[in-house]
Order: structure tokens, then C-alpha cells, then sequence
């Protein structure tokens, strides 16, 4: 099943450790569905339990029908690496913006597959070609985002490792329901004299932008680099 008609061409990437395959549910939802409860703790995701419910509930509403978002699997070509972890994890682009020029990354690695090269080099692959100008083969961008959790160190690191910039912590940025870590709502229920309050969580907003990509580029790179040696 094709995805939606994204707001830039979605095209496969890859290099020598990695790909970005255009996700497809037929292929690569059953692995993802069986993944969320151990990548799920600092994301708002909808209760899914079967493939169905990935369609229902996610693809159908949240991806493929809408032209900001796109999303790949991230497939993981170490020739060392057993079948079953060659499918890696899942990246995204969204909130895409083509007036603004502007994009956010978003990424969940497998278990299998954290703290290895495939985190880095896939957002390093989604980072070239959202920055890089027409000229080079990219999209040139003006701005590309990160926003995660803030209190989800492992995104942080890997987002400043990458050579995003932290603009700051937008506090109370959204409700968080059914999160593993929340702002609890105890003292706002009792300011507010509500019940039921939704817990919430701040936001840890990151960028690179489009004139600063040439002197940040080499950084990315050397850290695609760094697992050949």
C-alpha cells in the first residue's frame, strides 16, 4: 500500500550501513506494532495490539492520508547483523511546511538496534537530504526540527551529537495521557478545583537550519564516519 501523496518526493535513501525504505504496512507494520511497547515511553501513540489496529488507528488517520508527513523503515545492512534485525526502526518526516520550507525528523529505533550505527546514520541520510540544496540532490530546506520529550536524555544527546541546536523547553507543551513519565496534575486539579486533568509533559525543541548547514554538515558526516573505523 502506497503512502499519500507527501508534499516532496519520497525516494529511498541510503549508504553503506543503512536504507530508508518507503514504509510499507504490508511489510513493515507487524515488527512496529510488536516493538511499541518498548519504544513507547516518552511518545503519545494510540493502543495497538495487532496490525489492524496500526491501520486504524495510526497509518490511516495520521500518515497516509496527510502530504506533511511521510515515513520510512530504516533497514540495517551490516552483513553481520541476523535477518530478524535487519528491519532496524522507523523514521519520519512531519510537520513539513513547503511555504515555510521547514520539516521535523522524528525516529523510534528497536530495541536490537539502539546504540549502534543506525539511529546516526539514518537521521545523518534524512538530514542531507532535507538540508542539501536541489543542486546536490536535496530538498534545501530552510529549517529542520527535532522535538522530543524532555526528559528522554538518549534524544537529546543524539540530537545535539547531530548537530541540532537546542532553542529550549517549551513547559507544558501538550497533554501526555497514558504516559511512563509525566508532569502530574495533582496541584493543577486542586488550583483549577477540576478532576480528571490529563498529565502533561515539556518539550524539548532542537534546529538546524539552512545557513549553518555547510559548516555542520562535516560534523554529521564525521559521525556517519565514525562507525566504518
Amino acid at each position: 500500500m502506497a503512502q499519500g501523496p507527501f508534499h516532496y518526493e519520497q525516494r529511498r535513501l541510503e549508504n553503506d550501513l543503512v536504507a530508508l525504505e518507503i514504509f510499507d504496512p504490508s511489510v513493515h507494520a507487524a515488527q512496529f506494532v510488536e516493538a511499541i511497547p518498548h519504544i513507547s515511553t516518552y511518545l503519545i501513540l494510540p493502543v495497538m495490539k495487532s496490525e489492524a489496529d496500526f491501520m486504524n488507528e495510526l497509518y490511516n488517520k495520521y500518515i497516509q492520508p496527510m502530504p506533511d508527513t511521510c515515513l520510512y523503515a530504516i533497514i540495517n545492512k551490516s552483513a553481520t547483523q541476523p535477518e530478524t534485525q535487519k528491519y532496524a526502526g522507523v523514521i519520519s518526516l512531519n510537520a513539513t511546511n513547503p511555504t515555510n520550507a521547514v520539516t521535523e525528523i522524528g525516529v523510534m529505533i528497536f530495541p536490537a538496534s539502539q546504540r549502534t550505527h543506525v539511529a546516526t546514520n539514518a537521521i545523518g541520510l534524512l538530514l542531507q537530504y532535507t538540508l542539501d540544496p536541489p543542486s546536490a540532490g536535496g530538498l534545501g530546506l530552510r529549517r529542520v526540527e527535532w522535538k522530543c520529550h524532555a526528559g528522554n536524555e538518549a534524544s537529546r544527546k543524539i540530537a545535539l551529537r547531530m548537530g541540532f541546536e537546542l532553542e529550549g523547553i517549551a513547559r507544558w507543551d501538550r497533554v501526555f495521557p497514558g504516559g511512563a513519565v509525566v508532569l502530574p496534575v495533582d496541584a493543577l486539579e486542586k488550583r483549577n478545583g477540576t478532576t480528571g486533568e490529563v498529565p502533561g509533559r515539556h518539550t524539548a525543541i532542537y534546529s538546524i537550519v539552512w545557513d549553518e548547514w555547510d559548516e555542520k554538515r562535516p560534523q554529521v558526516v564525521a559521525q556517519m564516519e565514525r562507525f566504518r573505523r
